[in-house]
C-alpha cells in the first residue's frame, strides 16, 4: 500500500499524488466527469481508486510502466482508457511495451544479471496493457483537452482542465535531484520534438501546472504562476545544456553509447553510474547531431563507435 494525496486544485479538479520508489509521482482527477490522467502502476493503482473512486474514463500520457501500468485494471473494473495512437501501438503488449523502453541494443551495455531483472520488474509494473480508444491530434472529452506533445515519447500528450495543465513526463525541467536511486537528466527520446513541445506549451496559459514527477525547478506537485515559466524555461536550457555537452564529449573521441551517456550523465553533474533512461536521451543526441550532418559513425562487427566531425 502506498499513500495517496488527493488535492482540489480548482473546482472538480484534484491533484492525485503518490509515490513511485524515490520519486513522487502525479495524477490528476477530474472529478466532475470522473476523467483520470494516467493510471501510474500495477501496484498502485488499486490503492488510487481507493482513495478517489473508480473513474469513468482513464487517459494515457504516454506508454511508460508508471503511467499506463494501471490500464488493465481499470478496463477489468469498466473504465474506458484512452491514449494517443502512437502510445498505443507502443502499448499493444507487454513484450512490445519492454522494447520499446530498454531495446537489446541498450542491453549490452548492462550486465545479464541486471538485464534480466530489469526486465522482470519492467513487465510486472506495466502489466498487460489496455486501451480501448485512441487519437491523433487533439482529444476533447468531458471537459478534458489532450495535446500532442512528443519528445519524453512520441505518443505523449498533455492534459488540460479547468485551468490545470498536466504535463506528466512531457515537460522534465532539469531532472530529479536528491532522491536516493533516481537522480537523473531530463529523459527525452527526440530533441527537435521536444523542444517544439516545450515553444508549444510557453504559448498556454493555465493557473496551475502539475507534472509526473518531482522535477526541478521548483520540484513540487504543483506549479503555479512564475513557476510555470521557470520550469519550462528551464527544460529548454537543460536539454541546450545536453546538447552542448554531447558535443564536447564526441569531440575528444570515438566512443559506444553506453560509454557516451555514461560521460553525459556525469558532466551534466547526476552523481550515479549509468542506467537505462539515460541511454534514451544519449541516443536522441546522436540522433540530433546525425540529422545535422554532424555525427561520425564507425562501424566494426555488431559495435558503433560515435564521434563529432
Amino acid at each position: 500500500m502506498v499513500e495517496v494525496i488527493v488535492k482540489e486544485l480548482t473546482s472538480g479538479v484534484n491533484l492525485v499524488g503518490t509515490y513511485y520508489g524515490d520519486v513522487e509521482l502525479n495524477m490528476v482527477y477530474v472529478k466532475g466527469s470522473g476523467v483520470l490522467l494516467d493510471t501510474a502502476t500495477t501496484g498502485i493503482i488499486e490503492d488510487v481508486v481507493n482513495a478517489i473512486g473508480l473513474p469513468k474514463v482513464a487517459i494515457v500520457t504516454h506508454p511508460h510502466e508508471d503511467h499506463a501500468g494501471g490500464s488493465a485494471y481499470l478496463a477489468n473494473r469498466g473504465v474506458k482508457v484512452i491514449a494517443h495512437d502512437v502510445a498505443r501501438g507502443f502499448l499493444y503488449s507487454n513484450l512490445v511495451n519492454v522494447d520499446s523502453f530498454f531495446p537489446l541494443r541498450y542491453r549490452r551495455c548492462f550486465d545479464q544479471e541486471f538485464a534480466e531483472s530489469f526486465i522482470k520488474d519492467f513487465r510486472a509494473k506495466v502489466g498487460s496493457p489496455v486501451i480501448h480508444e485512441s487519437f491523433r491530434g487533439v482529444l476533447r472529452i468531458n471537459g478534458v483537452e489532450c495535446l500532442e506533445a512528443f519528445g519524453h515519447t512520441s505518443g505523449t500528450v498533455v492534459c488540460i482542465a479547468n485551468g490545470v495543465m498536466f504535463t506528466s513526463d512531457a515537460v522534465q525541467g532539469s531532472g530529479i535531484r536528491g532522491s536516493k536511486v533516481t537522480d537523473s537528466i531530463p529523459q527525452v527520446s527526440s530533441i527537435d520534438d521536444y523542444l517544439n513541445t516545450l515553444n508549444m506549451l510557453k504559448s498556454i496559459s493555465v493557473k496551475m501546472l502539475v507534472p509526473g514527477h518531482n522535477y526541478l525547478p521548483p520540484a513540487k506537485r504543483v506549479l503555479e504562476g512564475d513557476e510555470i515559466k521557470e520550469f519550462i524555461n528551464t527544460s529548454m536550457n537543460s536539454i541546450n545544456k545536453l546538447l552542448n555537452l554531447g558535443r564536447l564529449i564526441l569531440e575528444e573521441r570515438p566512443m559506444t553509447i553506453c560509454e557516451f551517456a555514461s560521460e553525459l550523465i556525469r558532466e551534466y553533474g547526476v552523481k550515479r553510474g549509468l542506467y537505462l533512461q539515460a541511454l534514451i536521451t544519449a541516443e536522441a543526441i546522436l540522433k540530433y547531431y546525425r540529422r545535422r550532418g554532424l555525427l561520425r559513425v564507425i562501424k566494426e562487427g555488431d559495435v558503433a563507435l560515435y564521434a563529432i566531425r
